[in-house]
C-alpha cells in the first residue's frame, strides 16, 4: 500500500548512513567532481535532447518545458519530485536540474575523452550505461500509470 511504500520512506529518511544503493549517485556524478556543475554546464545540456528544466528555489518547483514527452513521463517525473517537496519540507536543496524523457542515453563518454576535456553536460535520464554519462533517474511514469 501507499502507506507501507511512505513508513519504509521515512525510516530510510531516519538511518544515520545513507543506504548502499547512494553509491550509484556518487558514482553518477563522479564525471562533475573536480570541476564541479557551472550555470554553463546546465545550460549545454538543453541542447542534448532536453524534454524539461527543473529549478527549485526555497522548496519552490518551477517547470520549463523544452519538447513533448513521451505519455506522461515529464509529468510523473515531476510529480516524484513534488511528493519529496512535499514529504519532506525543507530538506530538498535549491536545484537546477535539465531532464531527457527518451528510452536512450545521451552524453556519450567518447566525446569526453579525456581529465583536460570539457566536462560533460549533466543531464537526468532513465538510462544509462557504461559508455555514458547521463545521470540515472527513475522513470516514475511507471507508478502513475
Amino acid at each position: 500500500s501507499s502507506q507501507d511504500f511512505y513508513e519504509k520512506s521515512e525510516a530510510v529518511a531516519q538511518q544515520p548512513q545513507c543506504p548502499e544503493y547512494f553509491r550509484w549517485i556518487h558514482e553518477d556524478l563522479l564525471p562533475w567532481r573536480k570541476t564541479g556543475i557551472t550555470p554553463e554546464m546546465v545550460e549545454a545540456a538543453k541542447d542534448k535532447n532536453a524534454a524539461f528544466r527543473l529549478v527549485i528555489v526555497n522548496g519552490t518547483a518551477y517547470v520549463e518545458t523544452y519538447k513533448h514527452s513521451f505519455q506522461t513521463r515529464d509529468i510523473f517525473t515531476q510529480w516524484g519530485i513534488l511528493q519529496l517537496l512535499r514529504r519532506h519540507p525543507g530538506r530538498l536543496p535549491d536545484l537546477d536540474l535539465i531532464f531527457t524523457c527518451g528510452d536512450r542515453p545521451n552524453i556519450v563518454q567518447e566525446y569526453y575523452p579525456s581529465a583536460n576535456a570539457k566536462a560533460p553536460p549533466p543531464i537526468f535520464s532513465y538510462d544509462g550505461d557504461d559508455a555514458t554519462f547521463d545521470i540515472v533517474f527513475p522513470d516514475w511514469s511507471f507508478w502513475g500509470w
